[in-house]
């Protein structure tokens, strides 16, 4: 009697699916890819940083009305006496035909005020009243030339009592409008001259015919 042979066969990798697994295989493989990608977003969300709120900085709807300029401006006085050593604080924009220029000085209140005398008298400026007041440290003084108005005031600062202030309040010069002026006519001719021929009359040649 021959051997009895056994034979087993070895398992597949390859797992055959049946019936209505393997029509229903592509869903399964695009459910799987959507939960991944799911998962991915999920993770790079919680890894990036947050987004940074930016925070809206208030203008301030109030300009400053002062000029950034602490010169003197062309439009003030030529002869205008300005003490020595002072300094410019302030030049104000024009406020219609007037102009105001702050000034500060050490100065103790009656030199100033012996100073602005002197000058104002001596540049010809004519002074229509002047108020001092020891006891609050301060002088007012109306004066103008040339029709043009002005005014210095005199007094402590508010900041620093060891400092006076000298406010200046002029009437800026009048703008002429140079497309209202006349053109001024030029001739090229100089003396007189020739004497231009008269034309005949004709009365008098019809008389002598």
């Amino acid at each position: 009697m021959p051997p009895l042979e056994m034979t087993t066969h070895t398992p597949s990798m390859f797992i055959r699916l049946k019936g209505s697994r393997v029509r229903h295989l592509p869903h399964y493989l695009l459910s799987a890819c959507a939960l991944a990608f799911l998962l991915v977003s999920l993770a790079s969300c919680k890894s990036a940083p947050p987004p940074q709120q930016t925070v809206a900085v208030p203008v301030d709807a109030h300009s400053n009305p002062d000029e950034a300029s602490k010169s003197i401006p062309p439009d003030l006085f030529k002869e205008m006496p300005i003490y020595p050593g002072a300094t410019v604080e302030h030049v104000h924009k024009p406020k219609g035909a007037m102009r105001e220029i702050a000034f500060s000085t050490s100065a103790p209140l009656n030199e100033v005020v012996d100073f602005f005398k002197e000058g104002l008298k001596k540049n010809e400026f004519h002074v229509t009243s002047s108020l001092i007041m020891p006891a609050r440290k301060t002088w007012s003084c109306d004066f103008h030339k040339n029709g043009r108005p002005a005014t210095i005031l005199l007094y402590p600062d508010d900041h620093d009592k060891s400092k006076m202030v000298i406010d200046l309040i002029y009437e800026m010069p009048p703008k002429v409008d140079p497309s209202m002026e006349e053109a001024e006519e030029t001739f090229d001719v100089i003396g007189p001259g020739e004497v231009a021929q008269q034309a005949p009359n004709s009365n008098a040649n019809a008389k002598r015919n």
